[in-house]
């Protein structure tokens, strides 16, 4: 019948915690990018931002951040280490910008989003998800056969 897919299209081995905590990291991007760059959008169109043009392009040069982060945490799905590494520096710029924005709400919403998506995707039950799988050998896979 095929392998069973659940929430991300992720496989049914993929582990609850890794699963959560691509939710996490999900969140974590539409709270630190989407909602800032869709208020800034606002505030530009209602004339309410006095330096709208560069707020403008922190939204340009912010979007393909958050690609990324979103595009790493699905990569998170498939086993991928390095995502788990990437994800880990972008809660460390999550820090630095929670405290630059004198702990504020919406930074702070993304860091304990991030923190908790970090949190999960390095449990020690689940290292063994994110080890390279080994290839066999000729020899082992005319035997399986």
């Amino acid at each position: 019948m095929g392998e069973q897919r659940f929430i991300f299209g992720g496989a049914a081995t993929v582990p609850s915690a890794v699963r959560a905590s691509t939710a996490f990291w999900i969140a974590s991007t539409f709270t630190s990018w989407a909602v800032p760059g869709i208020l800034t959008l606002v505030r530009i169109g209602t004339h309410r931002a006095e330096w709208g043009w560069l707020e403008l392009l922190g939204v340009a040069f912010g979007a393909p951040f958050a690609a990324l982060q979103v595009w790493a945490a699905f990569r998170l799905l498939r086993g991928a280490h390095w995502a788990r590494i990437v994800l880990t520096l972008v809660a460390v710029f999550y820090v630095s910008s929670a405290v630059n924005n004198h702990w504020s709400v919406l930074p702070m919403v993304s860091l304990i989003l991030a923190v908790a998506g970090s949190v999960l995707m390095w449990q020690p039950a689940i290292n063994a998800f994110f080890q390279p799988q080994k290839e066999l050998p000729a020899s082992d896979q005319q035997a399986r056969r």
